[in-house]
């Protein structure tokens, strides 16, 4: 594990590699837009939950991380399968037909890397 906490004119970084267990995107999560930079794909999110053994959770109990970014290194070849809900997630009304997005192109790389950040976004 390492963690890396950058100021940057009024914002505070926290870099976080791994713990994607402790990462929860059921209901409350939303994504951006992907950003595709050489080998790196970049996903803005928000309201990702925490669960208590996650880094970026201090407060001994579950957690939303209210915006973010998650970004893979080392990316060949990427595949989503998304499945979107009919209305509002506890409206039970169930979920929309689910559809694939197939990112890229990546660059071609020797060995993949299996790196997974999450960025923490503060306002100082």
């Amino acid at each position: 594990m390492s963690i890396s906490i950058v100021l940057v004119l009024w914002v505070m970084v926290t870099i976080i590699c791994g713990y994607f267990d402790e990462l929860e995107f059921w209901d409350s999560c939303y994504f951006g837009k992907p950003l595709i930079k050489n080998t790196q794909l970049i996903i803005p999110s928000r309201n990702i939950g925490l669960y208590e053994g996650h880094p970026l959770n201090n407060t001994g109990q579950f957690m939303i991380l209210q915006s973010g970014k998650l970004i893979f290194s080392g990316i060949q070849r990427s595949q989503r399968i998304i499945g979107e809900y009919l209305g509002e997630p506890k409206s039970g009304r169930g979920f929309k037909p689910s559809y694939t997005i197939a990112d890229g192109p990546f660059p071609k790389i020797d060995e993949p890397i299996t790196k997974i950040l999450v960025l923490q976004y503060l306002l100082c």
